[in-house]
């Protein structure tokens, strides 16, 4: 039997390898053999042994949110080559041989820089440089900046509002009355 690393290559264990011996579970709970700090994980999430030759076995123990080797999720105990990727929760699992560690040490990924770009102004509302500001009206003047754009059918189910209201009142109050 050859000998098998199981290596945290991303998520928050990032780094952390175990010896695959024996049969060894993985999960949240600290007493298991590969205890992981995600809080997708299960507490009992799924269980490795090695295989014949260089490979092993992975069985999902019935988690919340699934294994998946490869990107596809398990149902059944499923075979785990060297070089294949465990997902449990957020982090990321690689089965790795005793040849690919001595070829390269770590397979841990480097975390990606963030997506999100450098604040900026909108574009949109900039005055224009020099030109005094305007003050905002309120917006119940007739003047409001917005007030052409809103729709024609708005306007007038607006005016009628009240007028309507008055009108199921003095109803409401009309039957109140003609009922006594």
């Amino acid at each position: 039997m050859a000998d098998l690393t199981l290596e945290i290559v991303e998520g928050p264990d990032a780094g952390r390898r175990v010896l695959l011996v024996d049969t060894l579970e993985i999960g949240r709970d600290p007493g298991v053999g590969l205890p992981l700090g995600d809080n997708q994980v299960s507490r009992r999430h799924a269980r490795v042994r090695p295989d014949r030759g260089d490979n092993a076995v992975v069985e999902d123990l019935n988690s919340s949110n699934g294994t998946f080797v490869n990107q596809n999720e398990i149902v059944a105990p499923t075979l785990l080559s060297p070089g294949d990727e465990l997902l449990i929760g957020t982090s990321v699992i690689q089965l790795r041989s005793a040849n690919e560690v001595a070829r390269q040490f770590s397979a841990v990924r480097a975390v990606p820089p963030a997506l999100a770009a450098a604040p900026q102004r909108p574009t949109y509302a900039d005055p224009v440089d020099g030109a005094p500001q305007a003050a905002a009206k309120p917006v119940g003047s007739e003047d409001h900046q917005l007030d052409p754009l809103r729709d024609e059918r708005v306007k007038m189910q607006a005016r009628l509002a009240p007028l309507a209201m008055l009108l199921l009142v003095v109803l409401i109050v009309l039957l109140y009355f003609g009922t006594k």
